[in-house]
């Protein structure tokens, strides 16, 4: 490497590891947090070794406890001579290097004290973040710049179709717009990959510009067919709620139609052998109130509307949002994401033999789907059954180019036998300790130097790794925002003064009102 490309800015001091530097800076240079730096390999030749540093301490012998900067900083003054001693270490660690072969490698051993630490020139830098790979494997995207370069940071679209992507951050830290925005980069790609939005808040119909289609979630709602989800649609409990599931089993069983009309006279069969109420008050008793909850709670069990075919509307339209904000309903919302997941994931093993089918379905909320296990209150069975999609799908379809990303402002409250199966993350300002931990311990990286990255990270500023990013190591991207989510279409503050205006004349009248907002 030609000496203008690199600088020097510190030396190794003592206490090295394979995977970590510490070195201390030379005076008069400046050295950045979550930044680039090169050594020279100690054994093998020609090789520099990236390395990025995460923390930066200062240091002034003078000034511990018991010297004579503190004496001298009792009575208000500097102890000036002490500032020729003072000095600041870096603490960095060690990514890896590319053999001669081109093959990106782990540092074996330690770097050596005295060893000189060099700050990479924007051109010797790219050579890292931009390895050669073959087109013909990837769909690469151009999803930002990494952190203080111009260098771009890609992602591969058919790496997360062939496995999945975890996306987590607080609120508003910028995943819903790295989606949109990926979505919106996308268009511009050949061939065009197709994705499925569910969006749970509304966010994503600025996407329609781009093509996408907007669709309520409630176009793809199956009937309810699973006995004890129609108990829990009903909101039976007891011995009710069980004589119902067993009245629908039976049922299914004969091949009957489910209709309210049949459940009851089934149910009547069941009470008239006197196994669940041994009394004939108590049989009818039980017989009015499941009556009364069929009769006032159960219109949707002669409901008989077919769904969209999932399959076909995905084929037609490059984005398929499904709109989840229509309305509240829980138990509807995750009987819809079942049969979506359901049906995408056996089409496409279906057609594993034809190449002919591929798509990335991007799940907001993901603890909404998958809670982690003693997260939710009661398990429904909707929710149940959705949460056996969720897994299945992760663990199944990636292999049939259905890909997942999954987001999450709260990893800890996700299942994580879900966020393993995700091979690639991007992951947004957390400073959470129990979110933290979930990326440590459940994704690939595993470093304890996310601690130190995440919490920091600024507003649409992510850390990538994993297979989709081309990046053999972890980088940190300034995400390239040309389009937001569609949030409320007003500040609170303004919503609140438009209230103001419409109080009633006896109101504006009150002595409590600013005189501005008073009636003359």
């Amino acid at each position: 490497m030609d000496e203008p490309q690199v600088r020097p800015v510190g030396y190794a001091l003592s206490g090295c590891t394979h995977d970590s530097l510490v070195f201390v800076v030379m005076e008069d240079v400046q050295v950045r947090v979550n930044h680039f730096y090169f050594i020279e390999h100690p054994a093998v030749r020609d090789a520099w070794v990236l390395v990025r540093t995460y923390r930066m301490q200062p240091y002034n012998p003078e000034m511990i406890t018991g010297r004579t900067g503190p004496l001298a900083g009792k009575k208000g003054r500097r102890a000036e001579y002490g500032k020729r001693l003072e000095y600041t270490v870096a603490f960095a660690e060690i990514l890896g290097y590319y053999d001669e072969k081109g093959k990106w490698r782990m540092m074996e051993v330690a770097p050596s004290p005295w060893d000189i630490v060099y700050e990479p020139s924007e051109e010797a830098l790219r050579r890292f973040f931009i390895p050669e790979i073959r087109e013909s494997d990837v769909l690469l995207l151009e999803i930002g710049k990494a952190r203080g370069t111009n260098i771009p940071v890609y992602i591969d679209l058919n790496s997360i179709a062939k496995g999945h992507m975890f996306v987590a951050g607080m609120t508003r830290s910028g995943k819903s717009s790295f989606i949109i925005n990926m979505v919106a980069k996308a268009s511009r790609l050949r061939p065009r990959p197709h994705f499925v939005i569910f969006d749970i808040r509304g966010e994503y119909n600025s996407l329609k510009r781009y093509g996408a289609k907007v669709l309520p979630y409630t176009k793809f709602t199956p009937g309810i067919s699973d006995p004890a989800a129609i108990a829990d649609k009903l909101e039976l409990r007891g011995r009710e709620r069980s004589l119902l599931i067993d009245a629908v089993r039976s049922l299914q069983n004969e091949g009957a139609e489910i209709s309210r009309d049949n459940i009851l006279i089934k149910i009547e069969e069941i009470l008239e052998k006197g196994v669940v109420y041994k009394t004939r008050k108590s049989q009818e008793k039980a017989l009015i109130g499941i009556e009364w909850f069929l009769e006032n709670k159960g219109a949707f069990i002669d409901e008989r509307v077919e769904p969209l075919d999932i399959v076909t509307e995905i084929k037609k339209n490059f984005v398929l949002i499904i709109d989840f904000s229509v309305n509240a309903d829980i138990e509807a919302q995750q009987r819809t994401a079942k049969y979506i997941l359901d049906n995408v994931r056996r089409y496409a093993m279906e057609r594993k033999d034809y190449g002919d089918f591929a798509c990335i379905i991007s799940i907001e909320e993901a603890q909404y789907f998958a809670p982690e296990r003693g997260s939710e209150m009661r398990e429904s069975a909707a929710q149940s059954g959705v949460k056996a999609s969720m897994i299945e799908t992760a663990s199944q379809a990636g292999g049939y180019n259905v890909g997942l990303i999954l987001l999450t402002q709260r990893p800890a409250y996700v299942l994580k036998s879900v966020i393993s199966q995700c091979n690639s993350v991007a992951c947004f300002r957390l400073k959470s300790g129990n979110d933290q931990d979930a990326i440590l311990q459940y994704t690939e990286y595993g470093s304890e130097r996310l601690r130190d990255y995440l919490p920091g990270l600024a507003d649409h500023e992510a850390m990538l790794w994993g297979l989709a990013v081309p990046t053999p190591f972890p980088v940190i991207a300034e995400i390239e925002v040309e389009e937001y989510p569609q949030k409320a279409v007003a500040f609170a503050k303004t919503a609140w003064e438009k209230m103001e205006q419409t109080t009633s004349p006896e109101a504006r009248r009150a002595p409590g009102l600013p005189l501005h907002l008073r009636d003359a």
